[in-house]
């Protein structure tokens, strides 16, 4: 492991993290890891299928020309689930955006799990997210992402300068999914329209990839929306033979949790691998 030194910009932070996961022995292990603040990474945890590899930040959160890089990639018959351990928070800007860029590479019989924890945006904050997933055939994938409409607690719902939100899924050296949102004030209206009596709108999402979505039928997908009820509303939707997208709107954080622990529930008996506990406290 090498621990880089960050760049840093006036009062901004550039920081970076790089990590290979690889198979030696039937043994998930890290290998070419490195990074510099803010990512810091807690001891990874082996348990006997899946690497646990939680990142954690000591700052605050992501402030105002903060550039944050990780580059992970999933070696043949390797297994990992990357999480953290608490929200990201992004503050107000206060000259240039904060980004986030990450890239994935699943190789064939690899397993990447993404299951992060809520972004929250506060008063005034702009982020530029980038996420672009490389997923080779026979790899598999679930990749999910929380949203928050900001501190909730603090009076603060939408009340973000901009989020740009920018998703790739490529599989098989093809793109299968583009998606591009860019949140405002003046497109929060039309894009988290409220259902009656709800206040709030929490966003989650679930990028599934792996052969054995191919045999999931009708039944199955309405099983999945069946977990819909008056907190929370569920949409299944098949993207290719290999993938399905799984959209979640819940009216606070709890019922959003739940909602994507109980589609890793759902899943768990055609991917095993989504048994693994993320280990949070």
């Amino acid at each position: 492991m090498m621990l880089e030194v960050t760049d840093r910009t006036g009062n901004a932070i550039r920081g970076r993290l790089f990590a290979d996961a690889v198979n030696r022995d039937g043994r998930t292990r890290l290998d070419n890891l490195y990074h510099s603040v803010p990512f810091h990474i807690s001891k990874p945890y082996w348990n006997g299928s899946v690497l646990l590899l939680q990142v954690a930040s000591p700052t605050a959160g992501l402030f105002s020309g903060d550039q944050l890089t990780s580059q992970v990639q999933i070696k043949e018959n390797a297994a990992l689930m990357f999480t953290n351990q608490g929200a990201s928070r992004v503050h107000p800007r206060t000259g240039a955006d904060a980004v986030l860029n990450q890239t994935f590479h699943v190789s064939e019989g690899g397993w990447l799990e993404i299951y992060p924890e809520l972004i929250i945006p506060h008063r005034g904050a702009s982020l530029v997210q980038s996420t672009v997933v490389h997923v080779a055939q026979g790899g598999r994938a679930f990749l999910a992402e929380m949203l928050a409409p900001g501190r909730t607690a603090s009076g603060e719902a939408y009340a973000y300068e901009k989020l740009d939100w920018r998703f790739r899924l490529i599989h098989k050296d093809r793109p299968l999914v583009i998606e591009r949102a860019e949140i405002t004030p003046e497109t929060i209206p039309w894009m988290f329209a409220r259902p009656p009596h709800w206040e709030n709108i929490y966003y989650g999402c679930v990028w599934i990839v792996a052969p054995e979505t191919g045999s999931l039928t009708a039944d199955d997908f309405q099983e999945l929306e069946n977990l819909s009820d008056t907190q929370r509303l569920i949409g299944v939707t098949r993207l290719s033979p290999e993938a399905i997208a799984v959209k979640v709107i819940a009216d606070s954080s709890i019922p959003l949790r739940r909602a994507l622990t109980a589609i890793r529930d759902c899943m768990s008996a055609a991917l095993p691998f989504l048994t693994t506990n993320p280990r949070k406290l």
